[in-house]
C-alpha cells in the first residue's frame, strides 16, 4: 500500500512554481529522504503532504485519502515538524512537550515512557524547566524533535530535523528513526546533510520545483563508484549562481569563474598580535555556569573552528567575544581591546553573524545593506563601493530590490555575511553561518572563507559539520562550559589512532564526549 502518491502535484505562487508535475509513490515504512538547493521545493512538497498547503494542479493522496478534501479525515494520523519549530517560547521544555502530548492524546505511562526516552536523546533533561525562549538555536531544534516524536504517528514528515544539532544528538536521532522506521511508521525526512540521506530507503533529489532523480542510495551512487554529495553537486551545480559560479539570471558577471573569484577588500600583512586571547573566561547565569575558565589565543589570519553539543557555551563564549554580553570572572581582548571594558571598540572592529542571520526580512538586499553601512558609519562613496562587492559575493544581482525573506536560505546566508563584513572587519565572528543550507552553497561559503583569512583576515567559527572543522586551521571542543581538546584536526584525529587507524573527525568528537559524559557520570 501506498502511504503517499502523487500525480503531476504543482503548486504555484504568482508566477512561479514551486512545485512542478511532481509524480511520486512512497509505499508503506519506507523512510524517503528528500534533497535539493535552497529553494527547490523541499519546504513546498512538505506542507502540500501534511495539508498545510493545497494543490495548484494535480493529483495527491496520503493515507488513502485524496488532498485536501479528506485532510480532517487523516490530520491526526500525521506528525510535521517544521524549521520554525512550532515552539511556545513563554513555556519551559516540559511544559511545550506537554503541551503537544496533550494534543495527541499521550497520557500516562505512554507519556512518561516516551518523553524520557525523548529527554535522554537529546540531552534536554537537565533544562526541563527552562524556557523555550532562553533556548540556544540546537537546543530549541532537539526540543522541536522530541515535540514531534512525543506522538506515534502513522506518518512523519520532517523538515531538515537535525538542522544545527550536534553530531552525538544527530547520531542519537537517527537512532530513533530507525527504531520507529522498523515499527513501520513511515517517514518522509527533508535533510542538508547527505550522510543522513545515504541512511534513508530511497531519496529523491528535486532542484527548480522538478525531481530530477529519484532512487536508492546505492542505485543513485552506482554501488558507491562516487558521493550522494559528488551527485548532487554534479546535477544541480551548474544551475545554482553563488559566488564563483558562472552567471547568468540572478548571478554574478558571465566573466566571473572560479579561477577569477571577486576580489577581497581585506589588506593584506599586519600586526602578529593574537587576534583573540581569552584567560580563564567564564560566564555565569545565577547558579548555572555556561563557560568555565576557558583560556585560548587565536592568531589574526587563522580559521579557529569552535566544536561542542548544543547548549555546551559555544554561543555564550561568541557573545562574550563580540563584547554582547560581560564576563562574570576572567578577561579576554579582541583585536587588542579588552572585552570587558572596550566593548564598544570591538563592535566596531568585528564582523558577528548569528545563527538567525541578523537581517531584516521586510527590507530588500539594498536596504539591509544600507541599513548595516549606516551602523557602521560608512561614506556615501564606500557604501557604494561595498554594496556593489556584497551583491556581486552573494550573487544576487538580479534580486538587488528583491526582500530578504524571499530570499531562499543560501541567498540569506551570503547577505548575512555581507552584512556582517561591510566595514571590512579584521576579525570575523560566524555562529553555525551554514546551518541548514544545502552542499553546494557551504562549498561556495568555504570557499569566501578561506580567501578571506588568505587576506589576513581572523575567523572564527562555531559548526556541526565535521567536513567543515576539516577547513580549519585549529580546533577547540568546548563541552559543559569548558575546554577540553584543541588543536589542528590531523593533532585532534592522531591522539585516538587505534590499530594504525586513523579516525575521522566525527568519531574523534562524538569520542571525547562520551568520555565526558562517563567522567560526569
Amino acid at each position: 500500500m501506498n502511504i503517499i502518491t502523487t500525480d503531476n502535484l504543482t503548486r504555484r505562487f504568482g508566477s512561479l512554481t514551486a512545485l512542478d508535475s511532481l509524480s511520486l509513490a512512497i509505499p508503506e515504512g519506507e523512510l524517503f529522504g528528500l534533497v535539493g538547493s535552497d529553494g527547490a521545493g523541499k519546504t513546498t512538497t512538505l506542507r502540500m503532504l501534511a495539508g498545510i498547503l493545497d494543490p495548484s494542479d494535480g493529483q495527491l493522496t496520503v493515507l488513502g485519502h485524496p488532498f485536501p478534501a479528506g485532510v480532517e479525515k487523516v490530520h491526526g494520523h500525521i506528525g510535521y515538524m517544521s524549521q520554525r519549530f512550532g515552539l511556545y517560547p513563554d513555556l519551559s521544555v516540559a511544559e511545550n512537550i506537554a503541551f503537544y502530548a496533550e494534543i495527541f492524546g499521550v497520557t500516562g505511562s505512554e507519556f512518561q515512557e516516551r518523553s524520557d526516552r525523548l529527554f535522554e536523546f537529546s540531552g534536554l533533561a537537565p533544562f526541563t524547566k527552562r524556557l523555550a525562549g532562553r533556548l540556544s538555536g540546537g537546543m530549541k531544534q532537539k526540543l522541536g524533535l522530541c515535540c514531534a516524536l512525543i506522538h506515534k504517528h502513522k506518518l512523519l514528515l520532517l523538515e531538515e530535523p537535525t538542522n544545527g544539532v550536534d553530531p552525538v544528538s544527530r547520531r542519537d536521532f537517527w537512532r530513533i528513526l530507525r527504531e520507529l522506521h522498523s515499527e513501520g511508521v513511515t517517514i518522509v525526512v527533508a535533510t542538508a546533510y547527505l550522510d543522513e540521506a545515504g541512511l534513508c530507503d530511497r531519496v529523491g533529489l528535486i532542484h527548480a520545483g522538478r525531481l530530477i532523480a529519484c532512487g536508492t542510495p546505492d542505485e543513485l551512487t552506482d554501488n558507491g563508484s562516487t558521493t550522494l554529495e559528488d551527485l548532487v553537486i554534479g546535477r544541480i551545480g551548474g544551475d545554482l549562481l553563488p559566488p564563483f559560479d558562472k552567471g547568468g539570471p540572478g548571478g554574478i558577471s558571465s566573466q566571473q569563474t572560479e579561477a577569477n573569484p571577486p576580489q577581497s577588500p581585506f589588506p593584506k600583512g599586519g600586526s602578529l598580535v593574537p587576534a583573540v586571547v581569552l584567560n580563564n573566561l567564564t560566564k555565569r547565569f545565577g547558579d548555572f555556569t555556561a563557560v568555565d575558565a576557558i583560556s585560548l589565543s587565536v592568531p589574526r589570519g587563522q580559521i579557529f573552528g569552535f566544536l561542542g553539543p548544543n547548549g555546551a557555551g559555544k554561543s555564550t563564549t561568541i557573545r562574550m567575544l563580540c563584547g554582547i554580553l560581560a564576563p562574570t570572572d576572567g578577561s579576554g581582548s579582541v583585536a587588542g581591546f579588552d572585552i570587558a571594558s572596550q566593548p564598544e571598540q570591538i563592535k566596531a572592529n568585528i564582523g558577528y553573524m548569528s545563527q538567525r542571520f541578523s537581517l531584516y526580512e521586510d527590507l530588500t538586499v539594498e536596504e539591509n545593506i544600507a541599513f548595516y553601512g549606516g551602523v557602521y558609519r560608512l561614506t556615501a562613496e564606500k557604501l557604494k563601493d561595498r554594496t556593489a562587492w556584497v551583491v556581486e559575493m552573494a550573487g544576487l544581482t538580479e534580486r538587488r530590490t528583491s526582500k530578504a525573506g524571499e530570499l531562499s536560505g543560501g541567498w540569506k546566508q551570503r547577505l548575512a555575511l555581507g552584512c556582517a563584513i561591510l566595514h571590512e572587519p579584521p576579525i570575523v565572528f560566524l555562529d553555525e553561518p551554514t546551518s541548514g543550507v544545502d552542499p553546494l552553497s557551504r562549498r561556495r561559503f568555504w570557499d569566501l572563507i578561506r580567501s578571506m583569512a588568505a587576506d589576513g583576515v581572523t575567523i572564527f567559527v562555531t559548526t556541526h559539520y565535521m567536513d567543515e572543522a576539516e577547513y580549519c586551521d585549529r580546533l577547540a571542543l568546548i563541552f559543559q562550559g569548558k575546554m577540553v581538546a584543541v588543536g589542528t584536526p590531523q593533532e585532534l584525529k592522531q591522539e585516538r589512532v587505534v590499530d594504525g587507524v586513523l579516525p575521522n573527525l566525527e568519531d574523534v568528537f562524538i569520542g571525547l564526549i562520551e568520555e565526558q559524559d562517563l567522567k560526569g557520570d
